[in-house]
């Protein structure tokens, strides 16, 4: 068994990652404003699948770092905490992408109640906001962008749609894209400037650990190490931010230069 299911691991988990990657990007792109709320039927069939993955890597954690064996309990929840939510996060944001690619929307006129920023932890999180339509309020999640282009209206068209999963997402093809792309260039210089102390010390840990001397000897002797899962994990995270910065600096050069 161990001959069988070892060979996996890493292809596993690095085709685990890349679609997490993906439903985390596309979602970023496609979806404006909707609800994200996953029926109880998905949490358990969620809990049913990944308790035989957590008991694995659990099992196999232990065995590698030669602890008592009843250390897997511990590392039984803590990894059924991150696969229940990791797949909660992929099943839910795949069905509002599909069905953004499948359904068709009703176009109609929504009454703009309230907008307004949600924080979590000093950044900020989401917009929220409650739309009146066919005289029925609904509460629904934008991206944070969302609040600099739509604070301050009244009236609002829309395009709004369920997903398979019962979900509401919702359109706002009549708000012209140079008004969007302004909304985002509005984002990130907010994001920028709330996080202007901890982007300074990540920079300065950054420029210690490049300065700090016996780095390149250190380097040189790592240089053929296998490749490890965290080591994955970073790439991975830094071809995102990449991808993100080249993102903002197209909308800079679009602003700037293109949109009237």
């Amino acid at each position: 068994m161990k001959k069988v299911l070892r060979p996996l691991e890493k292809p596993f988990l690095i085709a685990y990652i890349s679609i997490w990657a993906a439903v985390y990007v596309l979602s970023r792109f496609f979806l404006e404003i909707y609800t994200d709320n996953a029926p109880g039927s998905v949490w358990i069939i969620s809990l049913f699948l990944v308790i035989p993955l957590s008991s694995y890597a659990a099992a196999r954690t232990v065995a590698v770092k030669k602890e008592k064996w009843y250390g897997i309990i511990g590392y039984f929840v803590v990894y059924t905490a991150m696969w229940l939510l990791s797949s909660n996060y992929i099943i839910v944001n795949g069905d509002l992408l599909i069905s953004c690619g499948i359904k068709r929307s009703i176009h109609t006129d929504a009454v703009v109640t309230d907008v307004r920023k949600v924080f979590y932890k000093s950044g900020f999180d989401h917009t929220a906001v409650t739309l009146k339509i066919a005289d029925r309020s609904i509460v629904l999640q934008g991206r944070p962008y969302v609040y600099f282009y739509l604070a301050g209206k009244k009236q609002i068209s829309t395009g709004y749609a369920r997903s398979f999963l019962g979900n509401i997402f919702i359109s706002t093809d009549a708000i012209p894209t140079r008004e969007k792309s302004r909304a985002r260039w509005m984002h990130f210089k907010d994001q920028v400037y709330r996080l202007r102390v901890f982007a300074a010390v990540i920079l300065s840990i950054i420029l210690i650990g490049f300065l700090w001397p016996g780095r390149k000897l250190a380097t040189t002797q790592r240089v053929s190490a296998k490749m490890g899962f965290w080591k994955m994990m970073g790439i991975v995270m830094g071809i995102l931010l990449i991808l993100a910065m080249l993102f903002y600096i197209g909308i800079f050069v679009y602003v700037r230069f293109f949109a009237s």
